[in-house]
């Protein structure tokens, strides 16, 4: 069985207020996912959780500290390449919908208020 819960949503929409309500609940999902997502792939590749780890050793980037690679490293596996790489890719797309749903809210704020400040 799947969850339709974003589809189902998705049919109800009728207003624009509705929708900038849909984007905004859409953006904070997005937002856990990827925190979520970031502190466990930090948990896999370090084998200690994100609450053991020591304080100031937390990554800025988990991306570019730990999964991104214009090169594999030397004795690295293809299998645990190929996985690296695909966790980086889900992180840069979550990435990728948080900003599109910045920038539908300022396109929304645009075309309510052109001279707002954003």
């Amino acid at each position: 069985m799947t969850d339709d819960t974003w589809v189902e949503r998705g049919h109800e929409i009728s207003t624009t207020a509705d929708l900038r309500e849909y984007v905004a609940e859409i953006r904070a999902e997005v937002s856990h996912m990827q925190t979520g997502l970031q502190r466990a792939a930090y948990g896999a590749f370090t084998g200690r959780s994100w609450l053991d780890a020591p304080e100031g050793e937390l990554p800025a980037d988990i991306v570019g500290e730990h999964l991104e690679m214009t090169v594999t490293p030397a004795g690295m596996t293809a299998r645990d390449a190929v996985y690296r790489q695909s966790l980086a890719a889900l992180v840069v797309a979550l990435d990728a919908v948080d900003r599109a749903t910045l920038t539908a809210w300022l396109a929304d704020i645009n075309a309510r208020e052109p001279d707002r400040p954003a």
